[in-house]
């Protein structure tokens, strides 16, 4: 074989293939969900088109301490649905509606005995307790609290006076996606991920982590493809979950609430965030699973303090509320936490935890 005829069979596939991911690095939008960017979709079809709304800044204080060092109005412990975007999330809209004083801790940073324990929550201990949860990792999170008497416990009544609405006035503001592709933007690292993906995903279909799922109707999402939903393939998991694992977890929160309560001047709320594939339940074409729902069990159990964020999210997606969850990520649009920070609300004020009135 020549030269020139070896250096032929060698270049033209790779000029090929250099053609085909220049075209898409011009193509592709930058990767910005978690459910594109571990399913190999592309934010062309999966991104949201509809501005989002934030805060100029954050209304809540986020922490990386383990500590409780001084007194707040609210002490919330959550993981991602509340630490993943400060000026967007479901905090805000509670404090500008109430005008209490609020810090955010991760949740799995946080041991709760210790936390309890610590001089300044035993002399100044927080009126509101909130520990937020995604469902897919309550069954983890609470069972790795259970004692193991898997029985709820009587909570300790609240005994505070109801907490004095202060609405505050800060601005929102809209702001749009990064959709910028061309010669002068080519995505290079979005295209590089995209074919990664795209071969994984191709030769061996379950190591794809996100999964395409059509709906009956098209009116939910403000992407193009607004006849899908992407959902983490993680949350199909409940499907393998036994009960007496969940009663476990549900025993754990129990045990969570009490400890935070047992002062009598502490109100806890058990938050768990709905997956996304709970929320759009209803709404799925030809899905032909049960519908398990933890929070339906979890509401078997009314000495717990938990608000049913799910009904309140599948009642607005019904009404068609568009991205109440982001179409290309796992987490709430700012309608999904303008819900939850409305619910949470009307929930403690009929708790007589908030006053009803400024």
């Amino acid at each position: 074989m020549s030269h020139k005829s070896y250096n032929r069979i060698l270049l033209i596939p790779l000029g090929s293939l250099f053609t085909v991911f220049i075209a898409l690095a011009l193509w592709v939008q930058p990767i910005e969900g978690d459910l594109t960017r571990v399913g190999g979709f592309t934010e062309n079809d999966f991104g949201w088109y509809e501005p989002q709304q934030q805060f100029s800044s954050a209304l809540f204080k986020l922490t990386g301490k383990r500590k409780y060092d001084r007194y707040y109005d609210v002490v919330v412990l959550g993981d991602s649905f509340s630490n993943a975007s400060p000026r967007a999330q479901w905090q805000n809209y509670f404090v500008h509606a109430t005008g209490l004083s609020l810090i955010t801790y991760k949740i799995d940073d946080i041991d709760i005995e210790s936390f309890v324990s610590s001089p300044a929550y035993q002399d100044h201990p927080p009126r509101i307790v909130i520990y937020e949860s995604v469902e897919r990792s309550f069954v983890g999170r609470g069972s790795s609290w259970n004692k193991g008497d898997c029985r709820t416990a009587p909570t300790p009544a609240f005994k505070g006076a109801p907490l004095k609405i202060r609405p505050g006035n800060q601005d929102l503001s809209s702001h749009t996606r990064n959709t910028r592709t061309g010669p002068l933007h080519p995505n290079l690292s979005s295209s590089v991920h995209y074919l990664k993906r795209l071969i994984k995903k191709t030769f061996n279909k379950k190591s794809n982590r996100a999964i395409k799922i059509d709906l009956n109707r098209n009116d939910l999402f403000s992407n193009r493809e607004n006849h899908h939903i992407l959902v983490y393939r993680n949350d199909f998991k409940r499907y393998q979950v036994s009960k007496e694992n969940l009663n476990r977890a549900i025993c754990g929160l129990s045990y969570i609430q009490n400890t935070f309560q047992k002062n009598g001047k502490t109100f806890f709320v058990g938050l768990i965030a709905p997956d996304k594939l709970t929320a759009y339940m209803e709404v799925y074409k030809n899905f032909d699973r049960p519908k398990i729902q933890w929070l339906t069990e979890i509401a078997k159990h009314p000495e717990l303090n938990v608000p049913r964020l799910d009904v309140a999210l599948q009642k607005e997606i019904a009404r068609g509320v568009r991205d109440a969850y982001l179409p290309n990520n796992s987490h709430w649009g700012s309608n999904g936490h303008q819900i939850v920070a409305h619910t949470l609300i009307k929930y403690l004020t009929q708790a007589n935890v908030l006053s009803a009135q400024p």
